[in-house]
């Protein structure tokens, strides 16, 4: 049996210990010398650092709770928090909660717990509160819920995940990751592609040799951080989103894709002279229909 078909049997049941499969991918992400996936599993198994963006499929919306003091000894217990009592940067934080732990974290606590339901630390949140959620209750205690559903879908994902990519290599290549003298007919570009497609999701990745594509993401308007992940799930380096994002907050917004400001234009000209020289893992058709759509939508403008 071939490592990719290993790969495959392994992801197929529902029984195998998904850190265990990680392993089997670190060392097909080896052998194809692809950086992208070895990247992607090492994230998955050792968790998020800070500064890396978490996959879509890793964020989602937590229950804000609280026990509340009132007057003669009254109290009011477990009662909900609205988001609409937070300043907009630490709502954010609740509404698009990161799960940034690794797989087999998850899968050890999927394993203890058994009411279904998960907490999340919220700091001096109960201090910033004090009496602004009750009327003549103070805010003693507050943490943040979500169930379980949560964490069985991050692994569910990276299941499928891994299923996916080994599944579209062995259709082009039976034997990419054997040991031996022999190179695997997948091109390194070809490879980044499948790995965007399958990993990352489907039609919101442009990466590869393709000139054009249709493209349809969500990006909110003037959301960064949306931003970011499309970016980044089509091998735009970390250090040219950070250059980006300067160039956003110092030019005026525009009133039209075809007028966007110094900073922008001079960032977009930089990666698309990239794509040409094959400095960036994309083709130039794609970058510019990327670029294109992905900045207009963050700035609430039609694209074509």
């Amino acid at each position: 049996m071939t490592l990719l078909e290993e790969i495959q049997t392994l992801a197929v049941d529902s029984s195998t210990d998904v850190a265990a499969l990680l392993r089997k991918c670190k060392l097909l992400a080896a052998r194809l010398q692809t950086v992208e996936l070895e990247q992607w599993v090492t994230h998955e198994a050792n968790g998020y650092p800070d500064d890396v963006p978490v996959p879509e499929y890793r964020t989602w919306s937590v229950q804000l709770k609280g026990h509340f003091a009132g007057p003669f000894g009254s109290a009011i217990n477990n009662a909900p928090i609205p988001f609409a009592v937070l300043p907009a940067e630490v709502r954010k934080k609740y509404e698009g909660y990161e799960c940034r732990q690794s797989i087999a974290s998850i899968e050890g606590l999927m394993g203890k717990n058994k009411n279904g339901v998960l907490s999340v630390v919220t700091g001096d949140m109960a201090l910033f509160l004090g009496n602004k959620v009750y009327r003549g209750y103070n805010c003693i205690q507050a943490w943040g819920e979500f169930g379980t559903m949560a964490l069985i879908e991050v692994v569910n994902s990276v299941r499928n995940r891994v299923l996916d990519f080994a599944i579209e290599i062995w259709k082009l290549d039976p034997k990419a990751g054997e040991l031996g003298p022999q190179q695997s007919a997948i091109g390194a570009k070809r490879m980044t592609q499948i790995f965007n497609t399958t990993v990352y999701g489907g039609s919101a990745n442009l990466v590869g040799s393709a000139e054009s594509s249709n493209v349809n993401f969500h990006i909110g308007v003037r959301d960064m951080e949306s931003l970011r992940k499309v970016l980044a799930a089509n091998a735009v380096q970390d250090s040219d989103i950070q250059d980006l994002q300067a160039a956003l907050s110092s030019d005026p917004a525009p009133s039209s894709p075809s007028q966007y400001g110094p900073k922008v234009t001079a960032w977009i000209a930089a990666m698309m002279s990239k794509a040409a020289s094959g400095g960036w893992a994309i083709g130039l058709g794609a970058a510019g229909t990327l670029l294109a759509s992905a900045i207009a939508k963050y700035y609430g403008l039609p694209t074509s």
